[in-house]
């Protein structure tokens, strides 16, 4: 199932331009590049659903660090530097993108395992190469501010089998961002499970929303699809050394899969379609009275 990356990142500065300007208009000046990039770590905590009820015990965790930036070319490789094991680790750019590199970790079966492989500290964030020069992103990851809630689809049992031809209402629960954390946005992404391609998306929802429309004919009958809604902490920041902006992600997300039925016309359709049943059998009782007046007047 893909990992949501871009759909994490790519309108964060749109959202979170207010905050971070009354961060840095307290801060020193620092030089900066052409471009500067945005560096993030995320961690993650992953749910599988498969009832209408919301899952109680994680899938496993997994973590994400990279940076994005505005103009392709600017930069054409990153590495980042932390405190665990695998340190330094390459930033490779991310599918389908020119403007975000991206490492994410395989799935871990604890938390335990996950903080032994990325712990607390500081992480570097290093994008080079290209017309940009060098731009770095310094975090320190200190804490983790989850929110309490765990996501899920409450009408989930109606996902499969439902009429791809008519409007569909996706509802799920809301939840409450962690008191420590900058805002807090929910995602809902559906993806089709045979080409992992993105079908439909609701972005940085707010976090007290409870629906999302699907319009009709958005998906395909007789298709399984897979889901991603995902409730995300930001802690924005600001490396006022290397004047770039930072990002510091909470997420507990929450899959799961449904598949379509078949497409059923909608009544309107329908009457439609029985009008004109209705009329073509009217034209041929009129053309066989028709044809039985010529026999008999010949």
């Amino acid at each position: 199932m893909s990992s949501g990356s871009v759909r994490k990142f790519s309108m964060c500065l749109a959202w979170c331009g207010l905050g971070l300007t009354i961060v840095t208009a307290t801060t020193p000046a620092a030089a900066t590049t052409a471009d500067p990039i945005t560096g993030y770590i995320y961690d993650n905590i992953l749910y599988q659903q498969t009832s209408n009820s919301a899952p109680t015990t994680p899938e496993g965790y997994f973590f994400d660090m990279g940076f994005y930036f505005t103009n392709p070319g600017d930069y054409t490789t990153g590495t980042v530097s932390y405190p665990g094991p695998g340190s330094p680790q390459t930033l490779p750019a991310l599918s389908g993108s020119t403007t975000q590199y991206d490492s994410q970790s395989s799935l871990y079966s604890s938390r335990s395992a996950l903080h032994a492989a990325y712990p607390f500290g500081h992480y570097k964030i290093t994008a080079s190469g290209g017309s940009s020069g060098t731009g770095k992103a310094n975090i320190n990851y200190t804490h983790n501010y989850f929110t309490k809630a765990i996501p899920y689809l409450t009408n989930f049992s109606s996902l499969n089998g439902l009429n791809p031809t008519q409007n569909f209402t996706v509802d799920f629960n809301s939840f409450t961002p962690n008191s420590h954390v900058s805002q807090g946005f929910t995602f809902l992404t559906i993806y089709n499970a045979s080409t992992d391609m993105a079908v439909f998306s609701d972005e940085f929802l707010n976090p007290t929303s409870m629906d999302a429309l699907i319009l009709a004919d958005t998906l395909l009958p007789d298709t399984t699809y897979d889901y991603e809604l995902d409730f995300s902490d930001r802690l924005n920041g600001f490396d006022s050394k290397n004047g770039t902006f930072t990002l510091q992600g909470f997420d507990r997300r929450t899959d799961g899969s449904f598949t379509t039925g078949a497409a059923t016309p909608l009544p309107s359709t329908w009457i439609l379609m029985l009008s004109g049943f209705a009329g073509l059998v009217f034209v041929g009782f009129r053309g066989t009275r028709k044809n039985a007046a010529a026999i008999a007047a010949a």
